[in-house]
C-alpha cells in the first residue's frame, strides 16, 4: 500500500495546490494529514474544509490545538526562552484564524486524533503525548520510548519543526 501524508500546510493554498497536483499524479492509496492545518495562512477556511471534503484522516497539529484549546499556547510560550513579542505576534494569528475558521471548523480540529494507527504504521504530529514536543533524539522512536508504548506500532512517523522522522 502506498501511503501519502501531509503536513504543516499552516493555510498556505498555493502550496496545498502543488501537492494536490502531485497526488494526482502519483495516485497513493491512502492519504494522511499530519497536522498544523490552518494557522498563520491566508487560506486556513479553504484548507480545512477541502481536507475535510476529501475526507483525509489525521492527527492534530500544535497550532490545530493552540486554535481550539488557546491555553496550550500559553502553557508552551511559559516555558519558552522566545521573545515575548514573538508570543504576542502568534496570539495575535491565532484570534484571527479563529475568528475566520468559526466555531464548526475550530470543533472539527478539536476532533482530530493524537494518533493515526494504519497496520504497522502510527503517525503523530510530534509525540503520543504531545503535539508540542518531540521525543529527544535519545530514544529510538516516539512510539517505542518507554513514555509510548501504547501505541504498539513497528513503524513511526512524525513531523513537527518542518522535518519528518520515518522510525
Amino acid at each position: 500500500m502506498r501511503i501519502a501524508i501531509l503536513s504543516d500546510i499552516h493555510g498556505n493554498r498555493t502550496a496545498f495546490e502543488a501537492v494536490l497536483a502531485d497526488l494526482q499524479q502519483t495516485s497513493p492509496d491512502l492519504v494522511l494529514h499530519g497536522g498544523d492545518l490552518a494557522d498563520a495562512g491566508a487560506s486556513p477556511v479553504g484548507i480545512v474544509d477541502r481536507i475535510r471534503d476529501l475526507g483525509w484522516q489525521g492527527v492534530v497539529g500544535n497550532t490545530d490545538e493552540m486554535l481550539f484549546r488557546p491555553e496550550s499556547l500559553e502553557e508552551f510560550a511559559s516555558q519558552s526562552s522566545a521573545p515575548p513579542s514573538l508570543w504576542t505576534a502568534i496570539r495575535q494569528m491565532a484570534a484571527a484564524t479563529r475568528t475566520m475558521l468559526g466555531e464548526e471548523r475550530i470543533a472539527w480540529l478539536s476532533g482530530l486524533a493524537r494518533v493515526q494507527i494504519r497496520g504497522p504504521m502510527a503517525l503523530v504530529h510530534a509525540s503520543p503525548e504531545s503535539p508540542w514536543r518531540a521525543p529527544i533524539r535519545a530514544y529510538s522512536s516516539p512510539l517505542h520510548s518507554e513514555r509510548s508504548k501504547p501505541t504498539g506500532s513497528r513503524k513511526a512517523c512524525r513531523q513537527h519543526r518542518q522535518r519528518w522522522s520515518f522510525v
